[in-house]
């Protein structure tokens, strides 16, 4: 039987956790990161923008917040960062001459923060990441109580409009009250409620099945969706937002709230290739992933979701990825979508639909299910699996009392126990419970992806409209059936400067000033590289992950592909994540009007500059594996079917259980592998 022991309280408030002295660190490198600077010649600053720094918000103050609600071995991490930077020691590493950052002018701030950028050492490079992004995004995303953020007009930004009222939008799944511990039972308990658990919350209650379902985070819905970028982030996203790969290497976005990914996600509904699905069976002894049966999942999915191309109509950045790749002659195609009648408008829908359009768990399986009879719990973290003489018997873990916040014990005995927590949480629950297949965290694909910025002439505003309605996979088979993809990012104004490079507090708002008028293009790879899952001291889940060289070939060439896109399509400038910053313009402001020898210099740094650590900003929102399902216990955590290996009545039903990456974004895939996992619960 796993172990019981009690986790130690992980988060604290305030910047309490940080010394009077390390405060003033952290506010000296954001005072450099985001100084008051003069406006461009010629320009005025009506909306105070260029006059504005990071202590006029509190940025340091909001960051520290932030991350006291963070694992203590990540505050332990940024309290070392700031110790040094805090030291003379800093100043002779950065410039040669021993000053701490408080101490040095704000010129010399910004000339070591271009050094820690750049730094030989990639933990130097970890640390500047660390600080630029969350500062940076924290400026673009605090707001006042009238809910607005002062920076927002200067860059063209408009707010999405208020969601309904709760009268107009009631919650209509009833979650089981918290008041003190709760002891409970049922057929079978879901621990995650995206697509995978949702579709087998469904499918189980509908065969009668007595179901209950854990999720971790809260319970949000219409009338909770404001759009408001820093506010939805820390509701709905795992890690309040700010998950990211061991090293910072990645940033890494996955939802955390009842229906989880389908809540936050772009609404893009692909169904796995069929050559995936044939590498699976043929590979990984994923019997029938090219059967009738198994499509029968992608069918039932996309009729209750309402799966169609129907509202498909590119917004201003996917046409510019849809006109670069028709001037090329590239492929392309419309992107079918579990959405209907947004006519463009909105475009926080990476923030929940306010509108109730985007047709996630929560509106369809979860609500199934609730109608059905079965039960929820949010907010409540499960710590444990419990295993009996080899066989799954239930869950415990604990949840937050409703009233007053304190820790409830939660305790569960089931027969069944299904695990759809994906493929960060549900590999860090099976160590927790003592399993010891050397697979469980193993195999982890991320799909990593590299954005690249394209300025165009008139305004592209990438906050606006259907997310995501255009892909290319012209060159999604440059090795067999990997290679990359090319889609477009919603970008907000804290996504946007988090990405954008920074070179001093100038040059970045001056960036920032003509985001408006950027379109946020991706690419999206097909990883043959793997990572893994382990756990830090608490208990907690640790991503580690960084693109094989293949991979890191495939991106390079993307963003060279990426760069012709661009320009071929009407662009007058393109910006690449790296530090130092890569830009390119046009002549004269002309679109796509660049000599063939510059862009050929331009594309040779590009190659020359490859994919380093830190070094450009990678991301992901689609992680796999981790549990993968295979044919023996050797190469694999659970059967063809879902059943884990070694504990019977224990399944897995979310991307975690990929034997590789889909190659396509997963949820329709997780739908499908969850489907053919609940026909074999039901089958007993």
């Amino acid at each position: 039987m796993a172990t019981t022991q009690e986790r130690p309280t992980q988060t604290t408030t305030g910047a309490s956790w940080l010394s009077p002295a390390q405060l003033r660190t952290l506010e000296a490198v954001c005072e450099a990161l985001i100084p008051a600077v003069p406006p461009p010649p010629g320009e005025g600053d009506p909306h105070g923008f260029y006059a504005r720094t990071a202590s006029d918000l509190g940025v340091a103050q909001l960051m520290a917040e932030a991350l006291g609600q963070q694992s203590s071995q990540t505050q332990a991490d940024f309290k070392q960062l700031l110790d040094l930077l805090g030291s003379p020691l800093a100043g002779l590493l950065l410039l040669g001459r021993p000053r701490s950052f408080p101490r040095m002018s704000l010129a010399a701030r910004q000339a070591a923060l271009r050094r820690m950028s750049t730094h030989a050492l990639a933990k130097m490079r970890q640390g500047f990441q660390g600080l630029k992004r969350l500062a940076a995004a924290v400026f673009y995303t605090a707001t006042g109580p009238d809910g607005l953020n002062p920076n927002w007009p200067a860059i063209g930004y408009t707010p999405a409009p208020p969601p309904p009222t709760p009268e107009a939008a009631p919650k209509r799944i009833r979650t089981l009250p918290v008041a003190g511990d709760l002891t409970l039972t049922a057929d079978v308990v879901i621990v995650g409620s995206g697509a995978g658990g949702g579709l087998m919350a469904a499918e189980l209650a509908a065969a009668g099945k007595d179901v209950l379902v854990l999720e971790k985070g809260g319970y949000y819905n219409e009338a909770d969706f404001t759009g408001r970028e820093g506010e939805m982030m820390r509701q709905l996203f795992l890690r309040r937002g700010l998950l990211t790969t061991a090293d910072l290497g990645m940033v890494v976005q996955a939802g955390s709230c009842l229906g989880g990914g389908t809540v936050v996600n772009w609404s893009t509904s692909l169904r796995t290739p069929p050559d995936v699905l044939e590498e699976w069976e043929r590979e990984h002894g994923l019997t029938g992933a090219t059967s009738a049966d198994h499509q029968l999942g992608f069918a039932v999915a996309e009729r209750r979701l309402g799966v169609t191309t129907a509202d498909s109509e590119p917004n201003p950045n996917n046409a510019a990825l849809q006109h670069g790749c028709q001037e090329l002659g590239y492929d392309w195609r419309r992107i079918p979508r579990n959405a209907s009648e947004c006519w463009q408008r909105c475009g926080a829908c990476g923030f929940g639909c306010p509108y109730g359009r985007k047709q996630s768990t929560m509106l369809t399986f979860l609500q199934d299910a609730h109608d059905r009879g079965a039960r929820f719990v949010v907010r409540c973290t499960v710590e444990r699996v419990l295993i009996e003489a080899g066989r799954a018997v239930g869950v415990e873990g604990w949840a937050p009392d409703d009233a007053t916040g304190a820790r409830r014990k939660v305790m569960v005995r089931a027969p069944l126990v299904v695990v759809a927590a994906g493929s960060v949480e549900s590999p860090a629950l099976l160590l927790r419970s003592g399993l010891t297949n050397p697979n469980i965290g193993l195999h982890l694909r991320l799909h990593p992806v590299v954005a690249v910025g394209g300025l165009y002439r008139e305004p592209i505003e990438s906050w606006k409209g259907s997310p995501q309605t255009v892909l290319s996979d012209q060159f999604a088979r440059l090795r067999g059936g990997y290679g990359i993809r090319f889609e477009v990012m919603p970008a907000h104004p804290g996504l946007l400067a988090l990405a954008v490079p920074w070179e001093d507090g100038q040059d970045h708002k001056r960036q920032m000033a003509r985001v408006a008028h950027q379109a946020s293009l991706i690419v999206l790879t097909r990883d043959t590289g793997e990572g893994s899952i382990t756990l830090d001291k608490q208990g907690d889940p640790v991503i580690h992950y960084w693109p094989n060289a293949l991979d890191r070939a495939h991106l390079t060439r993307g963003l060279r592909e990426i760069t012709r896109i661009i320009l071929s399509g009407g662009g007058i400038g393109v910006t690449h994540l790296f530090n130092p910053k890569l830009t390119l313009e046009t002549e004269n402001g002309r679109p796509g009007a660049v000599p063939e020898a510059q862009l050929q210099r331009f594309l040779g740094e590009i190659e020359r500059r490859g994919i380093e650590r830190n070094r450009v900003l990678l991301g992901t929102a689609h992680q796999m594996g981790t549990c993968r399902f295979g044919g023996a216990a050797r190469e694999a955590v659970a059967d063809p079917y879902g059943e884990v290996y070694g504990a019977r009545g224990l399944f897995i039903a979310d991307a975690s259980g990929f034997p590789t990456a889909s190659g396509v974004n997963p949820m329709l895939s997780i739908y499908g592998l969850a489907y053919r996992v609940a026909q074999r619960v039901k089958a007993g």
